[in-house]
C-alpha cells in the first residue's frame, strides 16, 4: 500500500528521534548530539552518533545511517509500510493512503490485530488464574516452564467451552473468522481446550496462535491434531513470519547468529538453556521470505531441525538463499530421534556443544548424497562424485580448500585432485548453462525446423549457450517410451509420484503441481489429499481409488513438503540419468519417429540435440531453484511419450 509522502514526512517530523533510539541504545549529550554503542555491530568504544534536531543518525564504525522510519525498519525488521504505520500510532497521526481500497484495507488489519492482541490477553489470563486451566499448567511445569517463561512467551490456555472466546470478545462472527479466531463451519471458538502459543511478527504484533492438545493424566490422548494452527489471514502469512523473532533480535546481534528451528517448544526450550537467539518456523518450510527476514538480523545461520529424514532434507533446501542474502548457512548434528527441544530440557551443554559444532551446509548436503549414495558400485561412486561436485561447484573456487573436499574424497573413494578437477567442470557446465547464447558453437548447422506440432515448448529459454533453439518437448503424436521405461507402467509410475509428494502439510501443493499427474483418477487423488489437511479422516468416504489413497497414507505420513519434492525429483532424474544412457549405448531416441528421408548428418545433430535437453533437465532436477521447472517439463515429456 502507498502511503502519501506528506503523511510520512510529517511522521518523520513528529518522532522523537532520541527518544526512539533511546529506548533501544544508552545515549550520552555530547554538545548538540548524542552518542553511544552501536546497535547495529559490536563496539567497545562509542562510534553511533544521533542528531535529534536534524532527524537522523550515523555509525562512524560501521556506516549505518538513516533516519526514524529507517532505524525502526532495521531494528525491529519491519517494512517501509509497517515503520511508519507505528510511528503514526505513537505520534496520533492518521495516515492516508494513495491507493484504492488503501485505506479501507489498513482499518481492516488494525481491527483484527486489535481482536487477536484481545484474543492473546485472554487465554493468558485464563492460563494464569482460571480453575479449569489447572491441567495446563501442570503440563508447562512438567515441561520445564516457570512462570517467568510463560509470561514472556504469553502462553494461555483456550477453554474447552463452546464460545467463550467468541463471548467475551462480542465481534462479529465473520470478522472473528476472518482473525481465524472463530470455527468457519459454526459460531464457535477455533482453539478449545489447548494451550495456546500467540505467534507474533517481528515488531511483537500478535498476528495468529498455535494450539496444543491438552494431554490430559489417566486419559487416552484426545482426538485431533497435536497442534492446531491459524490459517492464513490478512494479517498473518505463516511463509512471511518466524515464531520467536521479536525476542531473539537482540540475541542474535549480540551473539551474530540465529539459531532456526521447526517447533514453538524447540524455541522456548532454546531460551531456557540460554540460547535466546532462536526462532522457529511456522508449520511450513523454511522461504525465501524467512532467509530474507533473517539476514537483516545476522548472517551466519544455524539449522537446528528435527533429526529425522524430514527435518534433514528441509535443512538441505535452504543453500538455495546463502548467495542470494549472503547467509553463511550451518547445520547442527543432533543426537538421532531427538530435537531441539528435548536436547535443551535433557542436556543443555549438549544442544550448545551442537550448535557451536555445526557443519557448512555444503558439508552437510556432501554427506547427505554420500549417505544414499551406491558406493559399492563403479557407478554408484561416479554418480555420488557427480552429485557432490554439482553442490560445491555453487562456492567460488577460492572459498573451497582442500579440508573441505578431503573428506568428502576419502568417503568416495577417491583422490583430493581428481574431486576438485570434478567441481572445476561442474562449475563451467553451470557457467556455460547461464551464459548467453554466442552463435553456433557446434561444426554443424543447426537441425532443420520441426514440422507445425511435432514439439511444443512448455519449458522455454533453457538453451542459453547451446548454440541452437533446441526445441523443447516433442508432442504426444510424435512420441513413445523406448528401452526400460517401456516396462513400467504409467499407473505404477504415478502411484508412486504420488505416495512421494502426499504430505500432511498442504504446502506441497505449491511445490509439485497436479499436472504432473496425467491418470484423472490419481490427480483428483493427489488434490484431495493436499487440500485437506483431515484427508486421512476422510479414506472410508466416497473417494476415488480409496485402496490408492490408503497405501498413499502408510507410505507417506512422515514425509514433509521438501522431502516429498526432493523423492520425486530425484525419480524423475534416475529416469533421465537412465534413458541417457540407453542414447549413448545406441538406443533410439525416445519418441522420435525414424525418417527415411534423412541424412545421416541430420540424425546425428537431432540425437545431439536430444541428449543437451535431457542433460540440462537431469542438472536441473538436482538443483532446488529449478526443480520445479525441470520436473513439469519431463513429466509432460513422459506423458506424452
Amino acid at each position: 500500500m502507498s502511503i502519501r509522502d506528506s503523511d510520512v514526512q510529517r511522521v518523520r517530523e513528529a518522532t522523537d528521534l532520541v527518544a526512539l533510539i533511546g529506548r533501544r541504545v544508552s545515549l550520552k549529550r555530547v554538545g548538540s548530539r548524542h552518542v553511544g554503542l552501536c546497535p547495529f555491530h559490536t563496539e567497545k568504544t562509542p562510534s553511533f552518533s544521533v542528531n535529534g534536531s536534524e532527524g537522523f543518525y550515523h555509525c562512524f564504525g560501521c556506516k549505518a545511517s538513516g533516519d526514524a522510519i529507517t532505524f525502526l525498519r532495521e531494528t525491529e525488521n519491519l517494512d517501509f509500510a509497517d515503520a511508519v504505520e507505528q510511528l503514526a500510532a505513537a505520534a496520533n497521526i492518521e495516515l492516508t493512503y494513495d491507493a484504492p481500497g488503501a485505506q479501507r484495507s489498513n482499518r481492516h488489519r488494525k481491527e483484527l490485530l486489535d481482536l487477536l492482541e484481545r484474543a492473546a490477553r485472554f487465554y493468558h489470563e485464563r492460563l494464569m488464574s482460571s480453575p479449569d486451566a489447572g491441567e495446563a499448567r501442570a503440563y508447562l511445569r512438567r515441561r520445564g516452564y516457570d512462570r517467568d517463561t510463560v509470561v514472556q512467551w504469553r502462553l494461555g490456555y483456550a477453554p474447552p467451552l463452546w464460545d467463550a472466546l467468541c463471548q467475551h470478545l462480542g465481534a462479529p462472527v465473520d470478522l472473528l473468522r476472518k482473525a481465524g479466531l472463530a470455527s468457519a463451519e459454526q459460531e464457535s471458538d477455533f482453539f478449545r481446550d489447548r494451550v495456546m502459543f500467540p505467534i507474533c511478527d517481528a515488531s511483537g504484533r500478535v498476528v495468529s496462535f498455535a494450539g496444543r492438545i491438552l494431554p490430559r493424566s489417566g486419559e487416552a490422548p484426545p482426538k485431533g491434531p497435536k497442534y492446531k494452527n491459524t490459517a492464513g489471514t490478512a494479517v498473518y502469512d505463516k511463509s512471511k513470519v518466524l515464531y520467536g523473532l521479536h525476542l531473539a533480535k537482540q540475541a542474535a546481534r549480540t551473539s551474530e547468529r540465529v539459531v532456526v528451528c521447526e517447533g514453538h517448544t524447540d524455541v522456548i526450550g532454546c531460551d531456557l538453556a540460554g540460547v535466546s537467539e532462536s526462532v522457529a518456523t511456522c508449520g511450513t518450510a523454511l522461504t525465501k521470505q524467512h532467509a530474507e527476514l533473517l539476514s537483516r538480523s545476522a548472517k551466519r545461520i544455524v539449522l537446528a531441525f528435527d533429526a529425522d529424514a524430514a527435518g534433514q532434507t528441509a535443512a538441505e533446501r535452504a543453500h538455495q538463499w546463502e548467495r542470494e542474502f549472503g547467509l553463511d548457512i550451518f547445520v547442527a548434528a543432533l543426537p538421532p530421534g531427538s530435537d531441539p527441544g528435548d536436547l535443551a530440557a535433557s542436556n543443555p551443554p549438549a544442544l550448545r556443544r551442537a550448535l557451536d559444532e555445526a557443519q557448512p551446509l555444503h558439508a552437510f548436503r556432501a554427506e547427505r548424497i554420500l549417505q544414499r549414495a551406491e558406493l559399492d558400485s563403479p557407478t554408484g561412486r561416479d554418480r555420488a562424485a557427480d552429485e557432490v561436485a554439482a553442490v560445491f561447484a555453487v562456492y567460488p573456487a577460492d572459498v573451497l580448500i582442500d579440508a573441505d573436499l578431503e573428506p568428502v574424497a576419502r568417503l568416495i573413494p577417491m583422490t583430493v585432485a581428481d574431486l576438485r578437477e570434478r567441481v572445476e567442470s561442474a562449475r563451467q557446465r553451470q557457467v556455460e548453462r547461464t551464459a548467453p547464447a554466442a552463435g553456433d558453437a557446434y561444426d554443424f548447422p543447426p537441425p532443420p525446423e520441426p514440422e507445425e506440432g511435432y514439439f511444443d515448448d512448455p519449458y522455454p529459454d533453457q538453451n542459453a549457450g547451446d548454440g541452437w533453439d533446441f526445441p523443447e518437448a516433442p508432442s504426444a503424436a510424435a512420441r513413445r517410451h523406448t528401452g526400460r521405461s517401456a516396462e513400467r507402467s504409467v499407473a505404477a509410475r504415478e502411484q508412486a509420484l504420488l505416495e512421494a509428494v502426499a504430505s500432511a502439510d498442504s504446502d506441497a501443493a505449491s511445490l509439485i503441481v497436479p499436472q504432473l499427474f496425467s491418470l484423472p483418477e490419481i490427480r483428483e487423488a493427489y488434490l484431495r489429499l493436499v487440500g485437506e489437511p483431515d484427508w486421512r479422516d476422510r479414506l472410508n468416504s466416497d473417494v476415488p481409488d480409496r485402496e490408492l489413497l490408503a497405501h498413499a497414507a502408510a507410505g507417506a505420513s512422515e514425509l514433509n513438503e521438501g522431502e516429498a519434492l526432493d523423492r520425486a525429483a530425484r525419480a524423475l532424474h534416475r529416469h533421465v540419468h537412465e534413458t541417457i544412457q540407453l542414447i549413448r549405448d545406441g538406443a533410439e531416441i525416445p519418441g522420435a519417429e525414424s525418417d527415411p528421408q534423412q541424412s545421416e548428418h541430420e540424425r546425428m545433430r537431432l540425437r545431439h540435440g536430444w541428449l543437451v535437453w535431457l542433460r540440462d533437465r537431469e542438472a536441473e532436477l538436482l538443483d532446488p531453484e529449478l526443480q520445479v521447472g525441470a520436473a513439469e517439463a519431463v513429466a509432460e515429456w513422459l506423458r506424452a511419450s
